[in-house]
Order: C-alpha cells, then sequence, then structure tokens
C-alpha cells in the first residue's frame, strides 16, 4: 500500500507530510518537505521597486496602483503553491493525500491541480493549519 501524504498550506508556509505507521499500527507523520515565503514579511514597499510617488493618482493621493498590488501577489502565491503541490505529488509516490488551506485559497488552490490530482485528494480541510504544531496536525485528518 502506498504512502498518504498530507499538504498544510497558507500564503507564508507550505509543509508536506508523509502518513506512517510503527510495528503497532499508529500514525504518524513524517516531515518530507517543508518551505516559507519570504516575501510575506516584507511590506509592499519592499516588494516593488518603485518608490511611493512615482505613479500619482487623479485624487493625488500618491499611492497610485497600491490597492491591486496585494491581490496581485496573493494571486501569484497561490499559483506558487499549486505548482508546489503538483511538483510534491509528482516526486512522491501516494496512493491518496489530503490538504489543510485556509478558507479564503482553499478553493483556489484545487482549482489550479489537474483532474488526477483532484481525484486523489481525499481530505480537504478548509483550515489554516500552517502553525499547528506537527504532531498535531494528524488530529485534523483523522476526524
Amino acid at each position: 500500500m502506498s504512502p498518504k501524504l498530507i499538504v498544510i498550506t497558507d500564503l507564508q508556509y507550505f509543509k508536506l507530510f508523509e502518513t506512517k505507521k510503527d510495528p503497532l499500527g499508529r500514525l504518524s507523520l513524517e516531515l518530507l518537505e517543508s518551505a516559507e515565503s519570504a516575501d510575506t514579511h516584507k511590506k509592499l514597499s519592499e516588494k516593488v521597486s518603485d518608490q511611493q510617488g512615482n505613479f500619482k493618482s487623479v485624487g493625488g493621493s500618491g499611492a497610485g496602483e497600491d490597492h491591486n498590488l496585494v491581490l496581485e501577489w496573493e494571486r501569484r502565491r497561490v499559483k506558487e503553491i499549486g505548482e508546489q503541490i503538483t511538483d510534491a505529488l509528482q516526486r512522491h509516490t501516494h496512493e491518496t493525500w489530503g490538504l489543510a488551506a485556509p478558507k479564503a485559497i482553499n478553493n483556489q488552490i484545487v482549482e489550479l491541480l489537474n483532474e488526477e490530482n483532484k481525484k486523489s485528494l481525499k481530505k480537504n480541510l478548509l483550515s489554516d493549519l500552517a502553525k499547528i504544531p506537527n504532531h498535531k496536525l494528524l488530529e485534523h485528518f483523522l476526524k
């Protein structure tokens, strides 16, 4: 039987686990991959090359197009997460897998997956579990 994989993600963290059974049949998780987006901690002015005031808006606020930059960054980050999941599922043999991602981005991530990966997704939690201690994650997938 192939192992089951569990992906825990939010806009900052990406973690990939594999479920393992000990000789007594107890389940545990083994961390296979972990990544953190460095951009999450940056201020907007550090993420863009233009200095504030270069693009004057009609109202003269000097903020220009900043209101869309955060949404664009989130869209790109969701796309990166979708690619990370696809790559991880290709690299690691698995029978089924589970996902936990915040409600705000969960459906967007699933939409980016191919049909094979969508079919093998057996448990999809609309929860941000990225900061939960690793030893407590399995409880959420066993409910």
